[in-house]
C-alpha cells in the first residue's frame, strides 16, 4: 500500500510522470560535428520535458560537465566513471600497422576528423580489416585521435576501448536517486554497461536502468577471434535483463535506452531481429512500438550514418513494467544547422532523435 498510495493520488490530481531517452551522438571523430555541437545539444538536453532522461553518448568529461551545467532543472545526476584497459604488450606490430598509415598518409590527409572514419572504409578498407585482431581493435578503440598518434599508441602500448573507457551514459532526475549501481558488460571498442537507479518518484521508489549496447556493424570488422558484433549483443541483453530480474524488486521498473535493435515497424526496418526477439520476450511494455511509431535513426537526418535512399530503424527505446504507459513521442527532431569541417549542414542535434513517454 505504500507504494500504491502515492499512485493513486498522482492520478487523482491529474499529474503526470515521464520518461525519455536520448543518444546525445556526441562521439567525436565519428559522428559529424561532436565538438561543435555540444553546447547546444548540451541546452537540447537540458529542455526536454521529463522527470528521468537516459543519456548516451555523452563520451568525454568536459561533454558531461557542459551537460551537467545546462541541464539545472534536473538536480540528481549520474554519470559514472571511465574504466580504461590497457594492453599488457605493444597492441600493434610497427610493420603491421605501417601499411594503413601510409594509405592514411596517401588518401586521407586534407580532410577533418568527421571524415576520417569514411575515408578509412572508402579508400584504406584492405589495410585495416586485414590487421591482427589487437592492433584493429587498438586502432578503432582511439577513433577521436590523429593517426599518427593512434599509431605512435598502439605500437608501444595501446588502449582497448574508445574515449578513455568511458561509458558514455548517464541518468538525468528531477526527484532524488536512492542508489546507484552499474553492471559492466563484456564488451569491444566502446565500454558498454548498464546502470540501475532507484528514483524516488512521486509514484513511489522505481528502478530505472539506463544502457546504451554494442552496435552491430556490417562494415566494420569484429576485431576478435571469436563471436561478432551480434552475439556481443545478444550477450548482454541476456546479462541485463538476468541482472534487472535480481535488482529490480519495486513494482515500478523502466528501461531505458539505445539498445541498437528494433524491430520492423511502421516504416521501419527491423535491426537485428533475432536479439530485438530476446528483448521483446522480457514482457515489458513499449509504448513507441505499440504505436508503430517512427524511426529514432532515420534517413531524413542527414548526419545519421543511414542512406537517404534506406528505411530508418527504431533503436532507441523506453520499455516499462508495473505502469500503465501512456502515449509515447519523438522528441529532438527537430531540424537544426550544425558545423562539421567548416561548413554550416542540416542535420540534428545528434544522430539521433529521442524518445519521451508518459507514464501513469
Amino acid at each position: 500500500m505504500t507504494r500504491v498510495l502515492p499512485l493513486l493520488l498522482l492520478v487523482a490530481c491529474g499529474g503526470e510522470f515521464s520518461v525519455a531517452t536520448y543518444n546525445a551522438g556526441l562521439a567525436v571523430n565519428f559522428v559529424p560535428g561532436a565538438n561543435e555541437r555540444t553546447p547546444a545539444t548540451a541546452q537540447a538536453i537540458a529542455g526536454i520535458d521529463a522527470d528521468v532522461v537516459c543519456l548516451q553518448e555523452v563520451w568525454l568529461p568536459d561533454q558531461v560537465s557542459t551537460v551537467e551545467s545546462a541541464a539545472s532543472a534536473f538536480p540528481h545526476q549520474y554519470f559514472p566513471e571511465a574504466q580504461q584497459l590497457d594492453f599488457a604488450a605493444p597492441a600493434c606490430e610497427e610493420a603491421d600497422a605501417q601499411g594503413l598509415i601510409d594509405c592514411l598518409q596517401d588518401n586521407c590527409t586534407d580532410i577533418c576528423g568527421d571524415e576520417l572514419p569514411d575515408c578509412v572504409l572508402s579508400s584504406c578498407a584492405i589495410p585495416f580489416i586485414t590487421l591482427e585482431d589487437d592492433c584493429n581493435r587498438c586502432i578503432q578503440a582511439n577513433v577521436d585521435k590523429d593517426p599518427q598518434d593512434v599509431f605512435d599508441l598502439c605500437t608501444t602500448g595501446g588502449t582497448e576501448y574508445a574515449y578513455g573507457g568511458s561509458f558514455g551514459t548517464g541518468i538525468l532526475s528531477k526527484h532524488p536517486i536512492v542508489s546507484t549501481e552499474e553492471l559492466v558488460f563484456e564488451s569491444t571498442t566502446n565500454r558498454r554497461s548498464v546502470l540501475h537507479a532507484v528514483i524516488d518518484a512521486p509514484k513511489g521508489e522505481m528502478d530505472f536502468y539506463c544502457t546504451h549496447l554494442t552496435a552491430v556493424f556490417s562494415v566494420i570488422p569484429y576485431p576478435r577471434a571469436e563471436g561478432s558484433w551480434a552475439e556481443e549483443q545478444a550477450t548482454q541483453i541476456s546479462t541485463m535483463l538476468s541482472w534487472m530480474d535480481e535488482t529490480g524488486t519495486r513494482e515500478y521498473r523502466v528501461l531505458a535506452g539505445d539498445m541498437n535493435t528494433g524491430p520492423e515497424v511502421g516504416d521501419s526496418i527491423a535491426e537485428v531481429p533475432d536479439n530485438w526477439d530476446l528483448l521483446a520476450a522480457a514482457g515489458m511494455d513499449n509504448a513507441w512500438v505499440s504505436q508503430a511509431g517512427e524511426c529514432t535513426f532515420c534517413p531524413d537526418n542527414d548526419i545519421s550514418s543511414v542512406d537517404s535512399d534506406d528505411e530508418g530503424v527504431v533503436i532507441d527505446h523506453i520499455f516499462t513494467s508495473g505502469f500503465k504507459s501512456g502515449e509515447a513521442e519523438r522528441i529532438l527532431d527537430e531540424s537544426v544547422e550544425i558545423e562539421s569541417c567548416g561548413e554550416m549542414i542540416p542535420g540534428a542535434h545528434s544522430d539521433h532523435y529521442g524518445l519521451r513517454t508518459v507514464l501513469k
